[in-house]
């Protein structure tokens, strides 16, 4: 007999993969309208030197939050597609399933999101170069896959090599070979390591006391 087929994504819990398909329909979306790609790019796009004249129709803080939708290529959106679906699905599981897990995860993710758009923005505040993508999140995500693989060293194993990633790049500064936002990859990181333990104690399965 012939084994059973598995399909890809059987393992992937639902909001990492829904969080996975609306970066694609949005980069689709607005590579087929150019007028609503820019549009998302106003609301979407963190610009450091904007501040408060930032000028997107939801205000100047929509960035902090929508700029994980947005992706400046295809390559840009594989990686950080693929990375919801591995780190962000390993990181939803120990919320437990259900309205309480899926609310708990993507506050989390957000809160990293918004971690690493404000320490790309106090790292440079007068730079008007654009950061968007979903990686801000994800390197919280990173830390929170670490934690849930096997704990504080887990969360060391994997938070280690990304983050000194990162600092090198910040070290080469201008001579970076690579236009990575590594302040805002930092900012998520260090949000996700601290708060990753904090979440799923207030938004984890509770335990029944008997």
């Amino acid at each position: 007999m012939r084994p059973a087929r598995t399909p890809v994504f059987i393992d992937v819990p639902r909001i990492p993969v829904i969080m996975a398909g609306s970066f694609v329909a949005i980069f689709v979306i607005g590579w087929l309208v150019p007028p609503l790609n820019y549009l998302f790019l106003t609301i979407g796009a963190v610009i450091p030197g904007a501040g408060l004249q930032h000028p997107s129709p939801l205000g100047p803080w929509s960035p902090y939050v929508f700029h994980v939708f947005l992706h400046g290529g295809l390559m840009h959106l594989v990686l950080n597609s693929m990375a919801m679906l591995t780190f962000g699905a390993a990181a939803i599981r120990p919320f437990g399933a259900g309205l309480r897990g899926a609310v708990g995860f993507l506050l989390f993710f957000f809160v990293c999101a918004v971690a690493g758009a404000g320490f790309q923005v106090l790292v440079a505040p007068g730079s008007m170069i654009p950061m968007i993508g979903a990686s801000t999140g994800l390197s919280g995500c990173l830390a929170a896959a670490g934690w849930a693989d096997g704990g504080y060293r887990g969360m060391l194993r994997y938070v280690l090599p990304w983050g000194g990633f990162n600092i090198v790049l910040a070290l080469l500064g201008e001579f970076s070979p690579l236009p990575i936002s590594w302040a805002g990859h930092l900012g998520g990181l260090i949000a996700g390591a601290a708060l990753y333990p904090v979440f799923i104690a207030v938004f984890g399965p509770r335990r029944r006391s008997f």
